[in-house]
């Protein structure tokens, strides 16, 4: 990624780096008032916990250029590729990004940007910054569906 690379980070990764951080305080702890064998084992699982926790939160990021997104599972997509940016609504929202392969539709969810408060809520002005940068007029509501796939129109 180059200089020009810019990210969309929302509230779950910073809920996801304090769970890092809390890993890493039950690891001290652990080192400094355990007895050896109890307090080594404890705290080397603290700090495996709290790496596995922190590398989470940052893949968790949702990188983004002038030519388009990093997403998981389909790497660089272009911003032509994005066909929709939805929100699933729920107890935690959920943004997704619909991207175009071939004629068949993929919904990739975006679970950093991902919050309480409905699609009108945080996870709905991110999801909105998500749709500007693609150059698309708006955020839909996703519906619930039925079958697995989708065919692009």
């Amino acid at each position: 990624m180059d200089a020009a690379t810019r990210t969309f980070a929302g509230p779950m990764i910073v809920v996801t780096g304090l769970v890092s951080v809390g890993w890493f305080v039950l690891a001290a702890l652990s080192f400094g008032w355990l007895p050896h064998p109890a307090g080594l084992l404890l705290g080397i699982g603290g700090v495996l916990g709290g790496l596995i926790t922190a590398w989470l939160a940052l893949s968790m990021r949702v990188a983004h250029d002038e030519a388009g997104l990093h997403l998981p599972r389909l790497g660089h997509v272009p911003w032509e590729r994005v066909h929709a940016v939805e929100v699933q609504p729920g107890l935690v929202s959920v943004p997704y990004v619909v991207v175009r392969e071939g004629r068949a539709l993929t919904d990739i969810p975006l679970d950093g940007l991902a919050w309480f408060g409905g699609p009108e809520g945080f996870a709905g002005g991110l999801a909105e910054q998500v749709a500007a940068a693609a150059g698309l007029p708006g955020v839909e509501v996703r519906a619930q569906r039925g079958g697995r796939g989708r065919r692009a129109a």
